[in-house]
């Protein structure tokens, strides 16, 4: 299962190669806008490649066409709706408002003592007790779709 890693968090999450990127993003609880629902005709799901774009499913004239309708440019832009992660390498950066929103969120938690316990949204599991450190590795858990 390929990794990706989400500038400026510093956050690694394992993806799928079977799924799009968005798909394992929203796995992964990271709030990724689509207006048009994962169809690749509205942009709004667009993140900068940071490196490792060659690890990534080619692009499709669709993605083509809507990311220059939005003005992105295609060397340096993705849709997460239509990309898919084939091998590690990939370094996102992550430049919406809910992405910016989500780094200030992790910047309070890391290396804070954790309000009540911590789990796993997907398997239950208990990642920090009430009242211990809540790491860097702990937010990777969180958002790891495995």
């Amino acid at each position: 299962m390929p990794c990706i890693k989400l500038e400026p968090l510093g956050i690694t999450i394992n993806v799928s190669a079977k799924n799009r990127l968005w798909r394992s993003l929203k796995h992964a609880k990271v709030d990724m806008p689509a207006t048009c629902g994962g169809q690749g005709t509205c942009g709004t799901c667009a993140l900068r490649v940071f490196e490792g774009g060659s690890n990534l499913s080619a692009m499709q004239t669709l993605e083509q066409v809507t990311l220059k309708n939005i003005r992105k440019d295609l060397s340096l832009y993705r849709l997460t709706c239509q990309a898919s992660v084939l091998k590690d390498g990939v370094v996102f950066y992550l430049d919406n408002k809910a992405d910016k929103k989500l780094a200030q969120i992790f910047a309070r938690l890391k290396n804070r003592l954790a309000p009540r316990n911590i789990y796993h949204p997907l398997t239950g599991e208990l990642l920090v007790q009430e009242g211990k450190l809540i790491t860097q590795e702990t937010l990777e858990r969180l958002l790891s779709d495995c």
